[in-house]
């Protein structure tokens, strides 16, 4: 019998090790190399027992925890205060206070330059000829002047083919491509219908979308939105935006999703209205810009902004608009927050568990990308996917990743 007890008292002994000694070091080895915090972060989680009261996170010696901004330093995590473990290089935000979101609001943007969307033959009297082949150019490419002449369209390009300086001449084009810029020779084709000089190419310059608000600065009234980039079906979503505009949206009703039928949001911009602020950047975190006429949007939460080292599996709420009421906020429980060591939009994976919003939606529905998720009264992410087997389930981006855009 003794020997009985003695083998449940080692077996205890090594099971409680593991869940409050073992697990929370890998917990804390398991964070990336890279990564930004706020200085509550570190608080919260020097006071969270995730980690145990013997795992401690700190900033270098010479650097207090005092609320102020600092471009780039070295967390260091610690066993019983002295032990090294890890040294984490982070980018250390502070914790400011940000309106909360959760309006349906509509995005009209203008590229950089025009994109390239596809190409044609150009008939001329020599037969059909395609310039873009020779010249090196590629779907998604941006072109962003013609000897030297910015382009905003098709009819700039147009105008400098066939302009008594250019016609008839290889022109130099100036093009970005994944961010770098570089000038390639192209020769243009006399249309043998239109007597003009053509390219043969098809171009785009603009878009329009439509997405959840999540954040507005309170110091300089910078938004963030949608949570991940505003999509285009010919543009992709690597492609810059020059300018834009941000409207408000009618909404128009709810289509409700289910199982491998994902719902959306009907709403429409009003565009007979005036913007109610400019869009400047569209990214793989969202789409960002500053908010000109804040009080059209009836902000009424406000919120401290949390890093990745606030959340935790457990319950939390997000800012939706879904009917006439406006913002309301609905429960959900986050499952699983992810280690990453470069940005991604699937950081939080969560769970919908309140009844009214699945009863009007059936969960994550298309046009909710960008809707705040708060954890003890931290603005800590966004809203971006949903499970297509599940809309019950859905993803989310760290807030830390979108706010320094």
């Amino acid at each position: 019998m003794k020997k009985v007890v003695f083998s449940l008292f080692i077996i205890s002994f090594f099971v409680m090790g593991y869940f409050y000694v073992v697990q929370p070091i890998n917990n804390a080895i398991d964070y990336p190399n890279n990564m930004y915090v706020t200085t509550d972060d570190i608080k919260f989680a020097n006071e969270s027992s995730d980690f145990a009261p013997f795992i401690k996170f700190g900033l270098a010696d010479t650097m207090a925890v005092n609320g102020e901004e600092v471009t780039a330093t070295t967390m260091r995590i610690k066993l019983f205060g002295f032990l090294p473990l890890k040294k984490v290089k982070v980018k250390l935000i502070n914790s400011p206070e940000v309106y909360v979101g959760g309006n349906i609001v509509g995005f009209s943007l203008n590229t950089e330059g025009v994109v390239i969307v596809g190409s044609n033959a150009v008939f001329t009297r020599e037969g059909s000829k395609e310039p873009i082949i020779a010249s090196g150019l590629q779907e998604g490419d941006s072109i962003k002047a013609i000897e030297g002449q910015e382009i905003k369209s098709i009819y700039d390009i147009d105008k400098v083919l066939n302009s008594v300086e250019y016609a008839g001449r290889d022109v130099e084009i100036t093009v970005s491509r994944d961010d770098e810029e570089f000038k390639c020779s192209i020769t243009p084709a006399l249309d043998i219908f239109t007597q003009k000089y053509k390219l043969g190419l098809w171009v785009k310059n603009s878009t329009s979308g439509v997405g959840t608000l999540t954040y507005v600065k309170k110091d300089n009234n910078r938004f963030g939105a949608v949570g991940h980039s505003l999509t285009d079906a010919t543009l992709g979503d690597n492609y810059k935006v020059a300018e834009g505009e941000v409207y408000l949206c009618n909404l128009l009703g709810i289509k409700k999703g289910s199982k491998n039928s994902p719902g959306e949001i009907r709403s429409t911009m009003k565009i007979s209205d005036d913007s109610i602020g400019v869009a400047d950047t569209n990214c793989k975190y969202g789409v960002y810009g500053n908010i000109l006429n804040i009080n059209k949007l009836n902000l009424i939460d406000n919120y401290c902004l949390g890093g990745r080292m606030s959340i935790k599996p457990g319950n939390a709420k997000i800012y939706a608009c879904l009917d006439d009421e406006g913002v309301k906020a609905y429960n959900i429980k986050i499952i699983k927050t992810n280690h990453q060591d470069s940005a991604d939009d699937k950081s939080i994976v969560f769970r919908v568990t309140d009844k009214e919003l699945i009863e009007k939606t059936g969960g994550i529905i298309q046009g909710m990308s960008g809707c705040p998720i708060i954890q003890n009264n931290k603005l800590v992410g966004a809203v971006t996917h949903v499970f297509i087997n599940d809309p019950t389930k859905g993803f989310g981006v760290y807030v830390d990743w979108m706010y320094d855009n």
